[in-house]
């Protein structure tokens, strides 16, 4: 069955892993990023996503200026029926003992994206699945077996 997706950050990195692999397998896929007009730091722009996705199964949260993965899966977890599927990191789990403002404000971004999974998980009309991945070595590799986790 072809599924209908929607991956942020689709032109490079695990994004672009995601959309060439599920393009690949025959699905819908449809990217958002900055390259095609698509800059989610602007909230008017996240609106404008959630009413393209209307009647999407599938919305890979994975690019992460900012707070904005939060935001999406707060504004998501309202009234859309679809699976949510989050990238976060292994940092939540296991924080590194970093001193560097800029890697600590990641792990701060990350956290916040775990918390918002957290409080939403029992209320969410949609499905929300949030992946902690490693260091990814290979991005390609790590698509595959994150999809194949949730059975995609």
């Amino acid at each position: 069955m072809i599924k209908k997706i929607a991956v942020t950050g689709h032109t490079a990195g695990l994004g672009k892993s995601f959309f060439d692999l599920l393009t690949q397998q025959g699905h819908h896929v449809v990217g958002f990023s900055r390259s095609n007009g698509y800059d989610i730091r602007d909230y008017s722009v996240v609106s404008k996503i959630i009413k393209e996705i209307n009647g999407f199964d599938l919305f890979i949260n994975n690019a992460k200026p900012d707070y904005v993965q939060s935001q999406i899966v707060y504004r998501l977890a309202r009234d859309w029926n679809g699976t949510v599927l989050s990238i976060g990191s292994i940092v939540v789990v296991n924080p590194p003992n970093w001193t560097d403002t800029f890697l600590l404000e990641y792990v701060t971004q990350k956290t916040a994206l775990a918390h918002a999974h957290q409080v939403l998980e029992k209320v969410a009309k949609c499905k929300l699945v949030l992946v902690n991945p490693e260091h990814i070595q290979d991005k390609d590799q790590c698509a595959k077996n994150i999809l194949e986790s949730i059975a995609l």
